[in-house]
C-alpha cells in the first residue's frame, strides 16, 4: 500500500507539464543544474522553479545538494534526478501519449473524454495554485497556470478578448490528434477556471490559426461549446 501511495503521488506530481519538463532537463544533464539554469532552459520565473523542485523532491524523483561556496554568501542549491527513478525517459512518455490519444480518438465520445480528463486536471491544477497563493483575478491566475504547463500565453489585450497561446507543449500530438489534444486542453482551461470559481468559461478553443499561435476564446458559461473548434 505504501509503495502504491508513492507511486501516486509521483503521477500526480509528474501531471504538471513544468515539473515534467524540469525532471526531462535534470536527467538530460550529466551534472546537477542550479535554479537560474533550469530557469533559463525552460523559461519559467526561478521562484515558480523552486517551487516545482521542491515538489519532485518531495516525490522522491530528484535530489537536492549545495554547491561549494564561492566567496561570500549562502551557498546555492543543486539538483539532479533521484537515481533508480526510473522517471526521466522523455521518449517513452511521449510514445504513451501518442497512443494514447490516437486510442481515445476512436471513442465514439473521445472528445467528451477529452474535455472531462482535461477539466480534473485544470481544477487540481488550480486547486494547488490556490493553496499556495489565492488569487481574486482568474484570468491572471488562468494565464500564470498556462504559462507553468509551456503554452506561453498572452494575457487579453482588451475585455472580452481572446487569451493567445504562442506554444503548444504537445504540439506534435495535438497535430496529429487534434480534437483529442485540444480537447483536453479546453477542459484544462475550463476546470481551472470552475474550480477558482470565475463567472465566465473558455467558450472555445481555436487551434493553430498561425503555426505559433492558437486562440483561447472566453466568454459566459452558457455559451461554451462541447469541444475544441477549427476555422478554415
Amino acid at each position: 500500500m505504501q509503495e502504491m501511495d508513492s507511486r501516486q503521488r509521483r503521477h500526480r506530481v509528474l501531471a504538471g507539464i513544468s515539473r515534467a519538463r524540469l525532471l526531462t532537463e535534470l536527467g538530460r544533464s550529466a551534472r546537477p543544474m542550479g535554479v537560474r539554469e533550469l530557469s533559463e532552459a525552460v523559461g519559467l520565473h526561478p521562484n515558480t522553479v523552486r517551487q516545482h523542485l521542491d515538489q519532485l523532491v518531495e516525490a522522491g524523483l530528484a535530489v537536492r545538494d549545495t554547491a561549494p561556496p564561492i566567496g561570500r554568501g549562502r551557498p546555492a542549491l543543486r539538483y539532479a534526478v533521484e537515481p533508480g527513478s526510473g522517471e526521466q525517459d522523455p521518449v517513452a512518455y511521449r510514445a504513451l501519449a501518442g497512443v494514447l490519444a490516437e486510442q481515445l480518438a476512436r471513442l465514439p465520445d473521445g472528445v467528451g473524454v477529452a474535455l472531462t480528463a482535461g477539466e480534473r486536471w485544470g481544477r487540481a491544477l488550480a486547486h494547488e495554485a490556490t493553496d499556495s497563493a489565492p488569487t481574486t483575478n482568474a484570468i491572471e491566475r488562468l494565464v500564470e497556470l498556462l504559462d507553468a504547463a509551456g503554452f506561453a500565453p498572452e494575457a487579453p489585450v482588451a475585455d472580452g478578448g481572446p487569451i493567445r497561446l504562442r506554444r503548444c507543449p504537445f504540439e506534435t500530438l495535438a497535430r496529429d490528434n487534434g480534437t483529442v489534444v485540444c480537447g483536453v486542453h479546453l477542459g484544462l482551461m475550463r476546470g481551472a477556471l470552475r474550480e477558482l470559481g470565475a463567472p465566465f468559461d473558455v467558450i472555445g478553443l481555436e487551434p493553430f490559426v498561425e503555426p505559433d499561435l492558437c486562440l483561447a476564446h472566453l466568454g459566459r458559461r452558457d455559451e461554451a461549446q462541447g469541444g475544441a473548434h477549427r476555422d478554415g
